[in-house]
C-alpha cells in the first residue's frame, strides 16, 4: 500500500515507495521474536514550509503542507535498513518533557556527502491487532548538527519487548552521547 505519492520537481521524479509501511521481527534477547510494524511520517522527507520555498516544492499530505527537501529524501532511502538493523543498539528517550514517549537514534555520517549527525525520531506503542506486537511510527529524520548532547539510553530490543508486554521501559541514566 503506497502512502506517499511521488514528487516531480523540474522534471525529476522522486519516488517515495521506500517509505511504504513494512513489518520486521526482532529478537527480544531471550530467543523470542517480536513483530514490529513500521510507519513513516512525511517529515522524513519534507521540512517546514517557509516563505523562501518555491511553489513547486510544496508537498501536501493529509492536513499538512510542507516543503519537499531533496537531501531529506535522499537520506530517507536509508531508513528501512537503519531500522531493521537496530537490534540491540542503543536508542535514546527524548529529553523534551512534552515528548515523554518519543525516542531517537542517530548516525554520524549516514551517506557520502552528508556529515552527521542524522537523527531519526520515533515512537512505539503496543499493537492492538494480531500479526505484530509493536507499532513504530517514524515521526521525523533529518541532519541536526546541533544535536543534543545527553540522552537516556535503552537497547532497541528491550524497548520493543517491554512495549509489547505493556511494561515500563527501563532507561539508563542521562548520559553524554558519544559522537563517533
Amino acid at each position: 500500500m503506497t502512502i506517499f505519492r511521488p514528487k516531480t520537481i523540474r522534471g525529476v521524479t522522486y519516488a517515495l515507495d521506500h517509505l511504504d509501511p513494512f513489518r520486521f521481527e526482532i529478537d527480544n534477547g531471550a530467543g523470542q521474536l517480536r513483530g514490529v510494524s513500521v510507519l513513516f511520517a512525511c517529515h522524513c522527507f519534507t521540512e517546514k514550509l517557509m516563505g523562501h520555498h518555491r511553489p513547486d516544492l510544496i508537498y501536501a499530505h493529509g492536513h499538512e503542507k510542507r516543503a519537499f527537501d531533496v537531501g531529506r529524501h535522499a537520506l530517507s532511502r536509508l531508513l528501512p535498513g537503519l531500522i531493521t538493523t537496530l537490534g540491540t543498539n542503543r536508542v535514546y528517550r527524548s529529553t523534551n518533557p512534552k515528548q515523554n514517549h518519543n525516542y531517537f537514534f542517530w548516525r554520524q555520517n549516514p551517506a557520502p556527502g552528508f556529515i552527521g549527525p542524522y537523527l531519526v525520531f520515533f515512537n512505539v506503542v503496543a499493537a492492538k491487532r494480531t500479526g505484530v506486537d509493536v507499532l513504530m511510527n517514524v515521526e521525523s529524520a533529518y541532519m541536526k548538527p546541533n544535536m543534543q548532547d545527553r540522552g537516556s539510553p535503552v537497547r532497541f530490543s528491550t524497548l520493543i519487548d517491554k512495549t509489547a508486554k505493556g511494561q515500563s521501559v527501563p532507561f539508563g541514566p542521562l548520559v553524554t552521547i558519544k559522537r563517533k
